[in-house]
C-alpha cells in the first residue's frame, strides 16, 4: 500500500470519528432537549446512582406543554440532567453544616402552626437531615421597610429581600446547610411582583415561603390536608434550589417551576427520576427507605394519590 493511500484511509477515518461525535453530540442534544437527562450514549454506565433513573424513568410522566399562563410560557429554562448538576458542584451537607434550620416570620393561627410542625417532620423525612426550630420572629419586630403595601391587591406584602438577605443571612447558624423562614404574610420581591409562593438564595442557603395563599385549615379536614400539601410542596421545593437542584423540565415533579396555585397543585410531592438521583447522591440517602418513609407520610396523613406513586417507585426500586 502507497503512503498516499494510507493518508486518504487515515483522513476517511478521521471524519468518520468526526461525523460519529458530531452525530452522538447532536444526538445527546437532542435528547436533553425532549427528555431533559442524560444520553445513554454520552453517560457512563458506572456514574452514580443510574440505576434510579434506568428504573423509575418508564413510571415517571413526561412535562406536559404548558399552557398559555403556565410557568413555562412565561419563562425559558433549559433543565438540569444529574451530570450538568455534579458539574455545578452542588450545595451539599458536610463537615459542619448539617442541619436546616427555620424561623417563624409574623404570626400564625394554631392550625397554622399544627401545619408548620407536620411539615418540620416532613423535611426531616425527605431530606434525611435534622431540621430545628430558630427563635421566632414576631410581626413586631419587622421594620416598615420590611413591607409593602400593593394597591391592586389591597394589602400589606413582605419583601423576600429582607428576609432573606437582613433577616437570615446575617443570622444563619453555624451548623446550617439551609436557614429557612416560614411566614403566613403574603410574599413579594418588590415592585413589579404581584406574589410569590416562596424564594431561595442558592449562593447564601437561605430561603423563604409564605402559606398565606395556601386555604384556611380551619374550614373541613379536606382544606387542612390542602393547606398542608402545599406547604409540604412549596417546603421541599425551594430547600431544593438550596441543594442547587434547578426547575425540571423533564417530568412532573416537585421542581417544577408554577405560576399559580391551581399549576402548583398539579405537580407531585415527590421528585422525578432525575431530581431523586440528585438529592440522593447529595445527601447519601438509600431512595428505597427514602421512599418507603415518604409513602408511609402521605398515607397518614391521607394523601392517597402521593402515597401510591412512593409506593410505586419504591416497589419499582425493590424489584430486580
Amino acid at each position: 500500500m502507497k503512503f498516499g493511500d494510507r493518508a486518504l484511509i487515515l483522513m476517511a477515518f478521521g471524519l468518520m470519528l468526526s461525523a460519529f461525535w458530531s452525530m452522538t453530540t447532536a444526538f445527546s442534544s437532542w435528547y436533553l432537549v425532549f427528555y431533559g437527562t442524560d444520553s445513554p450514549l454520552t453517560e457512563s454506565a458506572n456514574a452514580p446512582l443510574r440505576y434510579i433513573e434506568t428504573k423509575l424513568r418508564p413510571l415517571a410522566t413526561p412535562k406536559k406543554p404548558p399552557g398559555s399562563h403556565d410557568w413555562l410560557a412565561k419563562h425559558e429554562e433549559f433543565g438540569q440532567t444529574f451530570s450538568q448538576y455534579m458539574r455545578e458542584q452542588p450545595v451539599r451537607a458536610e463537615g459542619e453544616r448539617n442541619t436546616i434550620w427555620i424561623t417563624l416570620v409574623g404570626d400564625f393561627k394554631p392550625e397554622q402552626r399544627r401545619i408548620l410542625d407536620e411539615t418540620r417532620k416532613y423535611m426531616e423525612l425527605f431530606y434525611g437531615l435534622p431540621v430545628k426550630m430558630a427563635e421566632p420572629v414576631p410581626l413586631a419586630r419587622l421594620p416598615k421597610s420590611a413591607v409593602q403595601f400593593h394597591p391592586e391587591l389591597g394589602k400589606e406584602q413582605l419583601l423576600t429581600g429582607y428576609v432573606l438577605n437582613d433577616l437570615l443571612e446575617s443570622n444563619i447558624p453555624k451548623d446550617a446547610v439551609a436557614y429557612l423562614a416560614f411566614t403566613a404574610l403574603d410574599l413579594t420581591p418588590g415592585r413589579g411582583w404581584n406574589f410569590v409562593f416562596g424564594q431561595a438564595n442558592l449562593h447564601e442557603h437561605t430561603g423563604v415561603w409564605s402559606i398565606e395563599r395556601f386555604g384556611d385549615p380551619r374550614v373541613s379536614a379536606d382544606a387542612y390536608r390542602q393547606c398542608l400539601r402545599r406547604t409540604m410542596n412549596v417546603a421541599t421545593h425551594e430547600t431544593g434550589h438550596i441543594f442547587t437542584i434547578q426547575h425540571c423540565i423533564a417530568f412532573e415533579c416537585n421542581m417544577n417551576g408554577a405560576n399559580s396555585l391551581p399549576e402548583s397543585d398539579r405537580a407531585p410531592l415527590l421528585f422525578c427520576p432525575v431530581c431523586l438521583r440528585k438529592v440522593c447522591w447529595n445527601l447519601g440517602l438509600d431512595p428505597i427507605e427514602h421512599l418507603r418513609k415518604l409513602h408511609q407520610f402521605y398515607e397518614a396523613h391521607g394523601l392517597v394519590e402521593d402515597a401510591a406513586a412512593a409506593l410505586r417507585f419504591q416497589q419499582a426500586l425493590e424489584r430486580e
